[in-house]
């Protein structure tokens, strides 16, 4: 069952820099349209990395073996319910931080299910991810994350919206920088859900 409740992941591992502002703009733009909204922290939970055992792939229910050992299952929950997803993340050369990854890989068994069901067209609901680089340069800066972004939303039921952000990198860069924090902004509120 869906809700209509946004949540708001923060997915960086380093605590109030340029991707927890991000999160503190979506999550206040969103209130202020009056739209419920939960905000998380990754690295507050406690996410196993993927081990690539292939249980999920073979066992009846597509339950990773590793579901009850820490948050994923919960999050991997949370987030289908949800109307919208927002995602908050720093990207590490090339890519979106480990703590992020893991997450993400341990959406295997997700896509198990959907996979063991015959791939069925889903009704795709909005997931959108401000991704946040120190690099000003760089043509090819945010694609492996938005590509691995696109496939693991897509069997969770959602299709993504992007925003990236170029140029942002030390502590205190987004909290400067009101033309980027308006964008984030009207990038959540612009999202019809």
């Amino acid at each position: 069952m869906t809700d209509s409740r946004a949540m708001v992941l923060g997915c960086s591992p380093r605590k109030d820099g340029n991707s927890d502002r991000a999160v503190q703009e979506i999550v206040h733009a969103l209130q202020e349209q009056g739209r419920p909204v939960e905000s998380i922290y990754l690295r507050d939970k406690k996410i196993l990395p993927c081990i690539g055992c292939r249980k999920c792939e073979t066992s009846r229910n597509n339950r990773c073996i590793l579901a009850g050992k820490d948050d994923v299952q919960e999050i991997l929950d949370n987030m289908q319910a949800c109307e919208h997803i927002f995602f908050s993340s720093p990207i590490y050369y090339y890519h979106v931080p480990a703590v992020f990854k893991s997450l993400i890989d341990r959406g295997q068994s997700v896509y198990e299910v959907w996979a063991a069901r015959g791939e069925p067209k889903l009704d795709l609901k909005n997931a959108s991810c401000v991704l946040i680089a120190g690099r000003k340069k760089g043509e090819r800066l945010f694609e492996g994350s938005l590509l691995t972004l696109k496939y693991f939303l897509h069997p969770l039921g959602f299709a993504l919206n992007d925003l990236c952000l170029r140029g942002i990198d030390l502590k205190e860069d987004l909290e400067r920088d009101a033309d980027s924090r308006k964008m984030i902004r009207d990038f959540a509120v612009g999202i019809n859900f």
